[in-house]
């Protein structure tokens, strides 16, 4: 694989920004993907729905008399299948996706799902604080998450009070958001819960209730005080791991399975250099780790290889279908298993996830009336509409049966061996006729199979 398709697929979703990565430079594109400022506005189809809890129970106890009274209920699941199609739908359109990714790193990081946040305006609140904040300084990041509304609700600090602690949300900030398990203490959880005691949902974000507040002195870390949770994240930043835990989660979300200890160290070390700032942190950790034009350290997830497939192929996007088959890919977006997030590694390419990825493809390029009807039926409640495809692969250089496999191959597959050139000179003679009537399928064969090499499932 071409160095700067390899680029484009580690840093977005697919190899669509290979041209601008071969013409700015590696530098130069990472510097141009960073320095955005777009923001995310409200999705109309959220603008009329509920935004706080309150709004909420008034619309179910309107509607619970009604006949109607189902409604309510099909009509928050169908905002947050919506939902997640809009972020899907960003992921695919936009022209910084690195951002992009980054930000659904965070999500998976920091994670919240619509079944447990159950209002879908929080979840997108939520999504929007992450945004505007991935790319300034991580502990205000920190601080940012554990106010979210969605957060509270999804880890249970509605019911943290003075008197009746919960530590759901105390244990995660240690465990999955800062510090990593066996850098802290069982009495570091339970005086971190007492400081977030009285953390409580408010209009726009958490706000601690006075009355729910815990005024005692909690002890973490050799420091004692009467601590908020603002204060309690300031000392967690003092703590050694909190770096380098940051560091092997994103090696590990954007490079490889199984990153270097001397990689984690470097760029953790880095990072408390800048002050834990994020842009200068993924600025030279990206430039660092895509020097190498080595592949073959990662599996792709189910969205970037649906994503590349899509672009590869210039499939006219159906983002509802595009969600339903994320979801039996095992990647459900803004609904992880639990709180720890998807895994990630081999839980993306189990046998099944192969078999299905090898079905889809077989359907996109030949099509099949039965499962395109299979399909429809599973979705007919959201509205999909006919699920068809007109796949085309764009060439640039179809002078010859060579250069056409060359370049796909150069665009597709981290590596080649003889057995898989064998194959291909079967699939495209080397007599090959571009202007033949049946060309393009001939060359949709050859993609179908690359696509469905091991070597494909791989970046």
């Amino acid at each position: 694989m071409e160095k700067h398709h390899l680029v484009s697929l580690r840093l977005g979703f697919s190899t669509q920004q290979a041209p601008q990565v071969e013409q700015l430079g590696l530098s130069k594109f990472i510097a141009s993907q960073l320095n955005t400022t777009d923001t995310i506005a409200v999705p109309d189809f959220l603008k009329d729905a509920p935004k706080t809890l309150r709004e909420l129970q008034a619309l179910r106890k309107q509607t619970a008399a009604q006949p109607n009274s189902e409604k309510l209920a099909k009509d928050i699941i169908k905002k947050g299948f919506e939902w997640k199609a809009f972020v899907l739908q960003r992921c695919f359109e936009t022209k910084t996706p690195l951002r992009e990714k980054i930000n659904l790193y965070f999500q998976n990081h920091f994670v919240t799902t619509l079944k447990g946040v159950k209002v879908p305006y929080w979840s997108y609140t939520y999504y929007k604080t992450i945004h505007d904040h991935a790319l300034g300084n991580y502990k205000t990041l920190v601080k940012e998450m554990v106010y979210s509304n969605a957060m509270i609700m999804y880890l249970d600090n509605q019911q943290n009070k003075k008197g009746s602690s919960n530590e759901n949300l105390a244990r995660e900030l240690l465990e999955l958001f800062t510090l990593g398990e066996g850098n802290y203490s069982e009495a570091d959880i339970k005086n971190t819960a007492l400081a977030l005691a009285g953390l409580n949902f408010g209009e726009e974000k958490g706000m601690y209730r006075p009355f729910l507040k815990d005024n005692s002195t909690k002890t973490l870390w050799g420091k004692s005080g009467n601590f908020t949770i603002d204060e309690v994240i300031d000392l967690i930043f003092e703590q050694p791991n909190t770096a380098y835990f940051l560091s092997e989660k994103v090696l590990k979300w954007f490079f490889e399975d199984q990153p270097n200890p001397n990689k984690i160290k470097r760029y953790g070390d880095y990072l408390i250099q800048q002050q834990f700032e994020l842009k200068p942190f993924f600025q030279y950790l990206f430039e660092n780790e895509c020097m190498t034009d080595k592949g073959g350290t990662q599996l792709k997830n189910p969205l970037v290889y649906l994503l590349q497939v899509y672009n590869d192929l210039n499939l006219k996007p159906n983002y509802t279908l595009m969600v339903f088959w994320l979801k039996n890919q095992g990647m459900d977006l803004f609904d992880q298993p639990n709180v720890k997030g998807w895994k990630g590694g081999k839980d993306w390419l189990t046998a099944q996830i192969y078999a299905d990825r090898n079905q889809f493809i077989d359907f996109i390029i030949n099509g099949s009336q039965q499962y395109a009807n299979r399909l429809s039926k599973r979705l007919e409640k959201f509205d999909v509409g006919k699920i068809s495809f007109e796949p085309r692969v764009a060439i640039t250089n179809g002078k010859s049966a060579q250069a056409i496999l060359e370049e796909l191959t150069q665009r597709m597959v981290f590596a080649t061996n003889e057995e898989m050139w064998a194959e291909l000179h079967q699939l495209l003679k080397y007599d090959f006729d571009v202007q033949a009537e049946n060309a393009s399928k001939s060359i949709l064969t050859v993609y179908q199979y690359l696509a469905k090499s091991p070597e494909f499932q791989l970046i």
